[in-house]
């Protein structure tokens, strides 16, 4: 992270007096001319500052009406003066959203013209990103390359880890997801999408006990994305507990589907009827 320099902690200061004297100057010599000069200030800070005040407005409206916040986006990011970084929060906002082809184009824009004033991590944080488009789009080999060149390159974060782990285990590569997903716990064993991914992991190499056990302790915790709940109701299934799978999955379904989700509500329904029906047997 870097370091706010002296400068950027100043400017503010040094611009609040400036704008307080003539302000103060300006109401020496009429009330209406103070509050013209107030005024003039607000709408000079509102153009010279027009994008940063634009997407701190959708950051706030982005959970209550998402369409608007994604339109005062937009608008701050054709300003040209959004900052590069906010930049690529919209621009991983959008893939989140399913938008994938402006989000790829907007990612591929921010690099190339901010090179200088993004950190490596922002820019491995960038690639990452575009990697998960690729896999949204349908490349899993190209997505899965490329956050292997990430991770050959030195760069280890919980992100790349639950992301390579899974792409591992959805390419089925089962042995060398198993060495990344073990480290990747390794890293973070806090983290609930490392921790699911070794899970399945185990459960896909036919080690039952040790998936079970994981999810277990994955779902004592309460987490709150739909894939530990289908997953464990596989092992259920497996070990012959459809009731309680069956609880598992109808647990699944009240949790909200992401774009980025890989089990989806329609995936759920259908193992759901499957396991009724063997109940009725």
């Amino acid at each position: 992270m870097q370091t706010p320099s002296l400068k950027s902690f100043l400017m503010p200061i040094l611009y609040f007096i400036i704008f307080f004297v003539i302000i103060t100057y300006a109401a020496r010599l009429g009330t209406v001319y103070g509050i013209l000069a107030f005024l003039i200030i607000l709408a000079v800070i509102y153009i010279v500052k027009r994008a940063s005040i634009l997407s701190l407005i959708a950051t706030f409206k982005f959970k209550n009406d998402r369409q608007k916040a994604f339109e005062l986006f937009e608008k701050a990011y054709k300003t040209g003066k959004m900052k590069p970084q906010t930049a690529l929060y919209y621009s991983y906002l959008l893939l989140r959203d399913g938008k994938l082809d402006e989000s790829s184009k907007k990612f591929d824009e921010i690099l190339s013209k901010n090179k200088k004033s993004l950190t490596e991590t922002d820019i491995n944080n960038a690639r990452l990103n575009k990697s998960l488009v690729k896999w949204k789009s349908g490349d899993l080999k190209g997505a899965l390359a490329d956050a292997q060149a990430l991770y050959d390159e030195g760069y280890k974060t919980t992100a790349l880890y639950g992301v390579l782990g899974y792409w591992y285990v959805l390419d089925g590569q089962y042995e060398k997801a198993l060495e990344i997903n073990k480290e990747a716990f390794d890293y973070n064993a806090d983290d609930l999408i490392i921790a699911d991914n070794l899970a399945q992991n185990y459960f896909l190499l036919g080690e039952i006990e040790k998936s079970h056990d994981m999810y277990v302790d994955i779902l004592n915790k309460d987490p709150q994305f739909i894939e530990p709940y289908y997953n464990f109701a596989l092992v259920l299934e497996k070990i012959g507990d459809i009731d309680e799978a069956v609880d598992e999955l109808e647990t699944a379904l009240t949790m909200k589907e992401k774009f980025l989700s890989t089990v989806t509500h329609d995936m759920i329904s259908k193992k759901l009827e499957e396991l009724k029906n063997q109940k009725k047997e």
